[in-house]
């Protein structure tokens, strides 16, 4: 994924100017209140592949060469929102590790991580604030803080509603929201965000299912987290969706008997995993990710053929395909 990997190194490199100038700020104020930007440096250098505010640059440069050094920092916004969200997630999900490294409130306390997120929220919002001033842009970012805490809170309210929760907490969040705001910057026609919006919406909610789907069958060193997360933590999926339909009054019985449990053992995993394949759910969704992947592309050749977002959207599709 070279465009997202040459990106992710010049973004690296400026977050923590950024960060590291934060930081010598606040000393002023208090030798001892520079830790809890520290903390949040230290995550966002803990790894992610900082595909938000890629999206976010390369939607404006598809349309726009002004002002780059500009957009570089203002996509800053959505890695800080998105480490607000993450480690508050961590809190809610009781999770120990997070790209393979204690999560915050493992490694310092609790209410360590509610502000390190607290704060990284802020500086999202002091950012956006210097940077914009386009009513119809504000509009846009705080939709997306509100769709991500809702489809939060419709997933940890264990409603079933799998698509919704799919479109708001990954399709609209991670892949919408960003190139939305980058495209009513550069004041593209509305067509034309119309038929990005709907690439993305498919492409998001494919992100999701592979997401999952690697949750449960990935090698847990390679995930960097366990690969039970989602049956402990009682998750709404289209794996599991599909397992309950497909799947027998004893086996539904066995599989609830440990569903949302925080132990369980290894055996009922290993069991639930030979049912997934058993039943062909994993070659099922294989395929969904496949087919699917093809039809975003062909939709990014028929519309978009020469846009950086429709390479970086390629490169997306690549990893859907090459790692199924």
């Amino acid at each position: 994924m070279n465009l997202l990997l040459n990106f992710k190194k010049q973004f690296d490199k400026e977050i923590n100017i950024y960060l590291d100038k934060k930081i010598k700020l606040t000393e002023k104020i208090d030798e001892k209140g520079k830790d809890l930007f520290e903390v949040i440096k230290e995550f966002i250098n803990n790894g992610g592949k900082r595909l938000r505010p890629a999206i976010f640059y390369y939607a404006f440069s598809s349309y726009s060469s002004q002002n780059l050094t500009a957009v570089l920092k203002l996509s800053f916004i959505f890695e800080l929102f998105h480490s607000f969200a993450l480690i508050h997630d961590d809190i809610i999900d009781k999770s120990d590790l997070r790209r393979g490294k204690p999560t915050v409130h493992k490694k310092y306390s609790l209410s360590t991580a509610i502000l390190a997120g607290d704060l990284a929220l802020m500086l999202a919002d002091e950012i956006f604030s210097q940077e914009i001033n386009k009513l119809e842009v504000t509009d846009l970012f705080n939709e997306l803080k509100q769709e991500l805490l809702i489809g939060e809170y419709l997933d940890t309210a264990k409603i079933d509603d799998i698509n919704k929760i799919m479109e708001l907490k990954t399709a609209r969040y991670s892949f919408i929201k960003p190139a939305i705001i980058a495209l009513n910057l550069v004041n593209i026609d509305k067509k034309d965000v119309k038929k990005w919006e709907e690439i993305l919406k498919e492409t998001g909610i494919l992100f999701q299912i592979k997401d999952d789907l690697e949750g449960t069958f990935a090698d847990e060193k390679t995930l960097e987290k366990p690969t039970d997360s989602d049956i402990k933590e009682r998750k709404s999926t289209l794996i599991i969706e599909k397992f309950l339909k497909k799947s027998n009054n004893k086996e539904k019985e066995h599989f609830y008997s440990f569903f949302g449990k925080q132990n369980f053992k290894k055996e009922e995993l290993i069991w639930y995993k030979k049912t997934l394949v058993r039943y062909k759910i994993y070659d099922e969704i294989k395929e969904e990710i496949i087919n699917g992947s093809n039809k975003i592309k062909n939709k990014l050749n028929r519309h978009f053929p020469n846009k950086k977002l429709t390479e970086l959207m390629k490169e997306i599709i690549i990893y859907f395909q090459s790692t199924t």
